[in-house]
């Protein structure tokens, strides 16, 4: 999934899905607002959206516990994520924003 993103977005980022998020008031301003998935494709956007509009996008090393309990449906996930890769590499969406210098 990751060598997806960075095959389609030319991205620096390796991890797209960690749940862990710092952003500033006027990076969420921004980019918030042209997120168009609320599910599991909300990670990824941000993060492609945020590297393509000219923000950081540095990853710092957590300790994460996996949730044994979760339930995914994998088969809709990854279809999703899918047309959310296609949408976001078509329409470009980061064209409308640039990072506060």
């Amino acid at each position: 999934y990751n060598l997806m993103i960075k095959a389609l977005f030319f991205t620096r980022f390796c991890d797209a899905q960690c749940g862990f998020k710092a952003l500033s008031r006027h990076a969420v301003r921004e980019l918030v607002p042209l997120i168009e998935n609320n599910e599991w494709f909300f990670d990824t956007e941000l993060l492609i959206l945020a590297e393509k509009a000219g923000y950081p996008v540095k990853e710092i090393p957590v300790r994460w516990l996996e949730d044994p309990d979760t339930r995914v449906n994998i088969r809709k996930t990854v279809w999703e994520d899918i047309r959310g890769l296609a949408r976001l590499r078509l329409r470009r969406p980061w064209r409308a924003v640039r990072a506060k210098p």
